[in-house]
Formats: structure tokens, C-alpha cells, sequence
């Protein structure tokens, strides 16, 4: 049978139908909302016991309400929500950076292309600087020889 079919025999099981109510609109496993249910009805069972205890040693009454379970239940509803709105942002960023990745390897892969295209040019501009430098160089021999001699003939 269904939870919702099912006659309410006692506390745990009005707890049971409370807590499948409240987390019907939650995107859940069935194995993980049993899961969950079945925290919920610990958490609120052990609490009540243990606010007898605390009442029994210390005379002070602790109160377990119906609103203290279906608090219990909103909380865990609001924290779920943001852990997967965190894990969605989380998954967006590795997405983003993957994307990224893919997009700078792609990149790389077309200049490594384009550089091997430009080999060719790049020897014969690499030898005509070469040769321009040797010209530099001769022509720079040939200035000091005549600047010796302009500075000669000034004094």
C-alpha cells in the first residue's frame, strides 16, 4: 500500500504520513526519501525522549511540538535546496572551465599550425637580418674610421 493509503496506527506512523506529505514536492529517490522519513521520525522521537530525560533530571519542560517536526522537515527541505544550488553554481563553473580549456587547446593547436606554416618565412627573414647585421657592422667600421678622421682634422 501507499503511505497516503495507509490507517494511522500510532505517533511513528502519523510522523511517517507528515513527513511524505511535506517532502512530496522534494525530487527525491523513493530510497532516499524512506531514507529521509525515517530520520525525521529518529530526530523527532529522539528529541521528545530526551526532553522527557531532561525533564525527569532537571524539572525543567522542554517542548517537543507538532510544529518543532514540521520545522524539522522545512529545514531540511531549505538546506537541500541550497546544497544543490551550490552543487548546480559548482557543476556551471566546471563546465564553464572546461569549455575554456577546450577553447585555449583549440586555439593552441591553430598557432602551433600557423607557426609551422611561417617556418619557411621566418629562415629567409632570419638570414636577411643576419646579412643586414653583417652590413651594420661593416658600415659601423667604416663610420668610426671616419669620425676618427673628422675628429682629427677639427683639432
Amino acid at each position: 500500500k501507499q503511505w497516503y493509503q495507509r490507517r494511522v496506527r500510532g505517533p511513528e506512523d502519523a510522523l511517517e504520513i507528515v513527513a511524505h506529505r511535506f517532502l512530496e514536492d522534494v525530487e527525491l529517490s523513493d530510497e532516499h526519501r524512506a531514507g529521509v522519513v525515517e530520520l525525521c521520525k529518529n530526530f523527532h522521537e529522539s528529541t521528545r525522549m530526551l526532553s522527557l530525560k531532561f525533564e525527569q533530571a532537571l524539572g525543567r519542560h522542554n517542548y517537543v511540538t507538532p510544529t518543532s517536526y514540521l520545522e524539522l522537515i522545512y529545514t531540511y527541505k531549505s538546506l537541500l535546496g541550497k546544497c544543490r544550488e551550490k552543487v548546480a553554481y559548482q557543476k556551471k563553473r566546471y563546465t564553464v572551465g572546461l569549455e575554456k580549456l577546450d577553447s585555449a587547446r583549440s586555439q593552441v593547436s591553430q598557432m602551433q599550425i600557423d607557426l609551422q606554416a611561417l617556418q619557411p618565412q621566418l629562415v629567409v627573414a632570419s638570414k636577411e637580418v643576419d646579412e643586414i647585421m653583417v652590413i651594420i657592422e661593416r658600415d659601423s667600421i667604416e663610420v668610426a674610421k671616419t669620425e676618427k678622421v673628422v675628429k682629427a682634422e677639427e683639432l
